[in-house]
């Protein structure tokens, strides 16, 4: 490596991530936000601290919960820690945690004392260059059609991780694992650094069960999908543990990747040397040969679907979808869904599930019960019969506390689905994604309306919010990212963020008056030419 060591990993050499622990409470005790030192605040990421915007003294803290599997005891917990700490704000995100806001540095001491000892849970590599929480399908376990049962080895990988402390702790950026057995695109198997897959296949006259296994996909400006090893893994908890070890090492030791920020992730190097090299490398590191089966290319289906139309499960209980607008739920909610779970939901151990579209499942409840569930959940202001919008408009936190982001989002959201709502426009699973810079927290790329976040002139005046808009993403078999909307001159068009409600509706409206029947939003967007497109959401002239 050069001698110049960028700054992120210099702070690493100096003092690893996980040291912080103690000199955290050592500075909540003393009651100082502007005596920590710098570095010492980036290292609070390790235990999912950020510093909120505007940086004058609160925090974000992100709960990590493996597959988004929740008890109402933990719910409640949560919801009480974000009334007590928080403002009263809690976030789903798109990798099944949930963030609360407005934290000051004496609250965080009682705060993770409650996560570790009263919840069981653990905030080790919530955020920093480490292994982030591990996705499953938010129904692992309790569909009657899926592949495998997922949620023990996320539960287990994510425990592996935490267990291995320093073994994980210095990684070029951040890897974000998923494991799925599920025949749907719940868990995003194709985007995410390392990620196993339900397969089924038929050897010898008889079916087999197992995992197949993606590595380097990954979003922001340069977005990878990734990339299949064509490999079977047996549903064999130490060999799935083994895997994702072996995968973590050879990001922790590419060296390459530790030049510069924007070219750290995993993706840069399996595109670089390619997955039958990556293959290779997996297997010297393993110390065996994995079972190599060139017919494992991609996930089954196509369907970016995280469950929360409902239905039922494998023990005749019921699941009931709760869509939560744009991720975010009161502290009151939080409690109160919590509450509805205790009432409802007959299996303690699994009432509830966060998905990565931002939602809320409540599982294991008695049929005859659903209607009398859903009523209260409509009477708690989160209604199931709202249009399928609701379920798939998703939002990242914004410039109201995101120090990376450009424009505002959790409110802008809001406009557009009321907007939308209010119009009845088209009740389609149509996935829109609201985000406030390139990072890609809620996955632009792959919606069917990516909005991204920039400033521009407007009516006169500098550094006003717009958005440029992308059409068409889409997972599964022919897995696409979506494309940019573009002017006559091959610019990004940038739509006023006061308008850009009314771009979107003329999108929805132009697929409905014109698909064939059956047509998803995305293959009808392809048959769009440029000149097409942006006539539908130019802006009028300022």
């Amino acid at each position: 490596m050069a001698e110049k060591v960028i700054k992120a990993e210099q702070i690493k050499k100096v003092k690893d991530g996980l040291d912080v622990w103690d000199d955290l409470h050592r500075y909540a005790a003393a009651g100082d936000y502007n005596a920590i030192d710098p570095d010492d605040l980036d290292r609070f990421k390790w235990y999912g601290i950020y510093r909120q915007k505007p940086n004058v003294g609160h925090f974000m803290v992100r709960i990590k919960i493996p597959g988004g599997a929740l008890s109402a005891f933990k719910l409640r917990e949560i919801g009480e820690l974000a009334r007590q700490y928080g403002r009263n704000i809690g976030d789903v995100t798109t990798r099944q945690d949930i963030q609360l806001h407005w934290l000051q540095l004496q609250d965080l001491p009682d705060l993770l004392d409650r996560i570790y000892n009263k919840l069981g849970m653990f905030q080790d590599f919530g955020c920093g260059d480490t292994p982030r929480n591990t996705t499953s399908c938010p129904l692992a376990g309790e569909l009657a059609d899926e592949i495998v049962d997922a949620l023990p080895f996320t539960r287990e990988v994510a425990e592996m991780f935490r267990a291995g402390g320093k073994e994980f702790s210095d990684l070029p950026r951040k890897y974000k694992t998923a494991i799925t057995g599920c025949r749907s695109h719940c868990a995003a198997p194709q985007i995410n650094c390392a990620s196993a897959f339900g397969v089924e296949r038929e050897r010898n006259g008889r079916i087999e069960r197992g995992f197949g296994l993606m590595v380097g996909g990954g979003l922001r400006d340069t977005p990878f999908f990734a990339q299949s090893l064509r490999v079977f893994l047996p549903p064999e908890m130490e060999l799935i543990k083994n895997v994702f070890r072996a995968i973590a090492h050879i990001f922790r030791d590419c060296d390459e990747l530790r030049q510069g920020r924007l070219r750290a992730r995993l993706k840069f190097h399996v595109d670089r040397v390619g997955w039958r090299a990556f293959r290779d490398e997996l297997e010297g590191r393993l110390g065996h040969p994995l079972e190599h089966d060139d017919s494992i290319v991609a996930p089954e289906g196509a369907e970016h679907d995280d469950h929360v139309g409902g239905g039922m499960l494998k023990n005749g209980l019921a699941f009931v979808g709760v869509p939560i607008p744009r991720g975010r739920l009161s502290g009151e909610q939080m409690i109160a869904l919590a509450d509805l779970a205790d009432t409802y939901c007959e299996h303690p151990e699994r009432q509830i599930s966060a998905t990565i579209k931002q939602n809320i499942l409540l599982l294991n409840i008695p049929p005859a019960k659903v209607d009398d569930l859903k009523k209260e959940l409509a009477d708690l202001g989160l209604p199931t019969d709202a249009l399928r919008l609701r379920n798939n408009l998703l939002s990242c936190t914004g410039t109201q506390f995101c120090n990376l982001a450009v424009v505002e989002t959790k409110d802008r959201a809001k406009a557009i689905l009321d907007y939308l709502e209010g119009r009845g426009v088209l009740d389609e699973p149509l996935m829109i994604s609201v985000t406030g810079c390139p990072n890609s927290c809620v996955q632009y790329q792959i919606a069917d309306i990516g909005l991204t976040g920039t400033l521009f002139m407007y009516k006169g005046q500098k550094g006003v919010e717009h958005y440029h808009m992308l059409v068409g993403g889409r997972l599964g078999a022919q897995a696409t990212f979506g494309r940019y909307i573009c002017g006559k001159d091959d610019k990004k068009i940038k739509v006023p963020a006061e308008l850009v409600h009314l771009s979107i509706e003329r999108l929805m409206n132009a697929y409905r008056d014109e698909r064939t029947e059956g047509q998803p939003f995305a293959e009808w967007a392809d048959g769009q030419g440029m000149d097409r497109l942006a006539a539908l959401i130019e802006p009028p002239a300022a």
